[in-house]
């Protein structure tokens, strides 16, 4: 089975909680006037296995337009970058990661699982989020922790521009926390020159169009 069957077998479902297919990406979103809301439906075929992985998305466009500008990681996709990304595990414990295949019959199984998944706590969780200021408050709950789907670098540059665009007070707390761990591994001597760039751009007291 592919990817593109298994991602249809959901298609209905989300169509009916406001979920348009895109097809070129084969992805689910909700478009909103500043962001949109996104599920991706991950399923790799094994000869003896297959697994099956969701990934629940949220982009602001405010954030992702400004970090473009500056972020050395991003490969000029701003259109398609997402803001932060999770994963139904961490949600709570009523998910697994991963689903693990091994016939059809289980398929049909996982699919009205994950649909109650989302159901009970994912579409709430994608509602709660695509708010900024509760999304700003996600990331400054993790700031020690980046997200697993969000390396430093990237936790570094969007909740900076969170906290400085839709919650000002916790600007100066997730920049000093940035600060103290430029020097770690995944940040190049590029990285930091690009992050200490970015963040004189946010101490601007009235940001303007760099």
């Amino acid at each position: 089975m592919r990817k593109m069957d298994v991602v249809c077998l959901h298609a209905e479902f989300f169509k009916d909680n406001g979920f348009v297919l895109n097809q070129s990406q084969l992805l689910f979103e909700k478009v909103f006037p500043h962001g949109k809301q996104v599920i991706f439906v991950h399923f790799v075929e094994g000869t003896t296995e297959s697994y099956l992985e969701y990934h629940l998305g949220i982009r602001i466009n405010a954030v992702e337009d400004l970090i473009n500008k500056y972020i050395p990681t991003l490969n000029n996709y701003t259109d398609q970058s997402i803001t932060l990304v999770q994963t139904p595990d961490k949600l709570g414990d009523s998910y697994a990661k991963k689903t693990i295949l091994t016939d059809e019959i289980e398929l049909s199984d996982v699919i009205i699982s994950s649909e109650n998944f989302f159901l009970d706590t994912g579409f709430n969780w994608l509602d709660q989020m695509i708010d900024p200021v509760v999304l700003e408050q996600e990331f400054l709950h993790n700031k020690k922790n980046p997200f697993e789907a969000c390396n430093l670098v990237e936790s570094a540059f969007r909740s900076t521009a969170l906290s400085r665009l839709y919650n000002p007070k916790d600007y100066p707390i997730l920049r000093q926390s940035f600060l103290e761990r430029i020097n770690c591994d995944e940040m190049t001597p590029f990285t930091i020159a690009s992050f200490l760039q970015f963040l004189n751009y946010l101490d601007k007291p009235v940001l303007v169009e760099a």
